[in-house]
């Protein structure tokens, strides 16, 4: 009798182990509940590589002026250091080559002219909001709005080393015995293949 009691003693442990290792077998399968967040997960977008769009840059030859009429050739001019003067001419328009091309980038382009009717006499009556048109070497028509009107002394260069947004100035003289640089100054609003 004893030998069964020994056995079911034995047999109960057992038993009862068994049952504790399903119970332990049952604890570690279940999954523990997610946790609840307190703020929303954010999820990173892909890396997306940037696309860089290069200037459009052209060399003006050609200004256009609708409401003055104004439709001039426009050449390449230079400043001459051995002589200390600008090319210049009587019958076109010039691009001063030591200022920005036409571009819709940034910097100013300049363009002078002689103040003479043929030239830029009548820049002197441009509206605001005026259109002038610059055609270039490589087939693009850049479009600007006349916006603002100076007066500076042949001494004053800033206009040469000016930055920010895309402009167009226009250069002549002004005053008696042409003293003074007019500058007309617009800004670009558009450029499109000619």
């Amino acid at each position: 009798m004893s030998h069964h009691r020994t056995n079911r003693a034995f047999y109960g442990s057992l038993l009862a182990m068994n049952v504790m290792v399903g119970v332990v077998f049952v604890l570690v399968s279940v999954p523990a509940p997610m946790p609840v967040l307190a703020a929303p997960i954010v999820v990173s977008k892909p890396f997306v590589r940037q696309v860089v769009i290069p200037a459009t840059v052209g060399t003006p030859i050609r200004l256009v002026v609708p409401s003055l009429q104004l439709d001039l050739v426009v050449a390449t001019g230079s400043y001459d250091a051995q002589v200390g003067d600008w090319t210049s001419s009587a019958s076109k328009a010039l691009y001063a080559d030591i200022s920005m091309p036409a571009n819709d980038s940034n910097g100013t382009t300049l363009i002078y002219g002689h103040a003479r009717l043929a030239l830029f006499a009548n820049l002197s009556t441009l509206q605001p909001g005026a259109v002038a048109e610059v055609y270039t070497d490589n087939n693009y028509v850049f479009r600007y709005t006349y916006a603002s009107y100076k007066q500076v002394v042949p001494t004053d260069t800033s206009v040469f080393t000016s930055q920010g947004s895309p402009a167009l100035v226009l250069q002549t003289c002004s005053g008696a015995w042409d003293v003074y640089r007019s500058l007309y100054s617009f800004e670009l609003v558009s450029e499109d293949r000619s």
